[in-house]
């Protein structure tokens, strides 16, 4: 069972659901914990009878949200480990529950942000909490990739125990794409049809950095999702 960890301010919820779906087609067992502020999640996948918090399985995903640690987790779904699922995919914006939920520094760390001053220092809050080096993919969200970005963030980051990964994932910020994002949230659905070549090909590059699994097979799960689309 591999865990990743997606940091950051940034609302992650669209993008994290993408990863997991491709990991799914591939016959991939997926759990996603949303411990974020806002918990978007439980908006965009909502429950028959509103509570504080709850598990529920969308489109082939295990979703949890609103719980505080693995134990919680585990008394709730009645299991002494999650040994079952292939991938645990976590979104944090506090360090609090980076902690709580016993995340190592081996785990699979990526800080997904844009640049706008809420996203990046939500996002150092959980960085500046890192006890040893650790290491961490940059998914950056962004109209145009730019030095200048990619520069800041070493800047801000200079002093911290971490580690930039040598690839950089650039997610396009593109109004076509937000439209077909929010048409599937509105039908409760995971569709890639209507999302730009460019996103599709961002996606793609951030599941293979995070889960371990070669562009080939990454392609694979895309295809399979468009051919059910």
């Amino acid at each position: 069972m591999k865990k990743i960890i997606f940091i950051g301010g940034y609302d992650k919820s669209d993008i994290i659901i993408y990863v997991a779906k491709i990991l799914s087609m591939l016959d991939k067992k997926i759990l996603i914990i949303d411990t974020s502020l806002l918990q978007k999640t439980k908006y965009i996948i909502p429950t028959m009878t509103p509570t504080a918090k709850y598990a529920t399985t969308y489109d082939g995903i295990d979703v949890a949200i609103g719980f505080d640690n693995m134990n919680d987790l585990a008394e709730y779904f009645g299991v002494a480990n999650f040994d079952y699922y292939d991938y645990i995919i976590y979104d944090i914006d506090n360090p609090y529950y980076y902690d709580s939920f016993g995340i190592k520094p081996e785990d699979e760390h990526c800080f997904l942000t844009s640049f706008d001053v809420y996203s990046v220092t939500k996002g150092l809050d959980v960085l500046r909490n890192f006890k040893v080096q650790t290491p961490v993919l940059k998914a950056l969200v962004t109209r145009d990739p730019d030095s200048d970005e990619n520069d800041y963030l070493d800047f801000v980051t200079f002093n911290l125990k971490l580690k930039w990964k040598p690839n950089i994932v650039y997610i396009p910020f593109e109004t076509e794409d937000l439209y077909e994002i929010y048409q599937n949230q509105r039908y409760s659905r995971v569709k890639f049809t209507g999302l730009s070549m460019e996103y599709m090909d961002s996606l793609a590059f951030l599941v293979e950095n995070v889960s371990g699994l070669s562009r080939g097979e990454v392609r694979k799960g895309i295809k399979l999702i468009e051919r059910e689309d």
